[in-house]
């Protein structure tokens, strides 16, 4: 039983490196000036997530400014915003888009990551930024 744990987490944290690597979540995903609407990156709520296969979870992204302070996307007026969510595997959970709010159905027991990416455009000024969540379906 301890092996099956310390392998369980020995490949939660392989995969977390990979896509902190691969995606990155903090503001190196950041283009753009950095003056144009205040966002400095986006963070999915909650951080960690357990839930039945069959059931859902809801999942909500947040944009943040450079101290950390929530940005309402309703008061940045004049930029397009496209949130888009996504599952790291399908088999697992799958994850509807509903804007800032995602909602994760469990399709069978497994581990896999919730991830969103924001971009904020308007003309040349952009902003791109994700962030994941690690996702048990048992």
């Amino acid at each position: 039983m301890k092996s099956k744990f310390v392998l369980r987490s020995t490949i939660i944290i392989f995969l977390s490196i990979a896509l902190v690597l691969t995606f990155g979540c903090d503001s190196d995903d950041v283009t753009g000036p950095d003056n144009d609407h205040g966002v400095v990156e986006v963070v999915i709520e909650p951080p960690e997530v357990e839930f039945e296969a069959g059931s859902q979870q809801e999942f909500e992204a947040f944009l943040r400014d450079a101290e950390g302070n929530t940005v309402d996307p309703s008061q940045i007026d004049g930029f397009d915003i496209d949130w888009e969510w996504w599952s790291s595997d399908t088999n697992v959970f799958t994850v509807e888009q509903d804007g800032s709010t995602g909602i994760g159905t469990g399709e069978s027991q497994g581990d896999a990551f919730c991830i969103i990416e924001v971009t904020i455009t308007e003309g040349n000024l952009n902003f791109t930024g994700r962030d994941t969540t690690i996702v048990f379906v048992f």
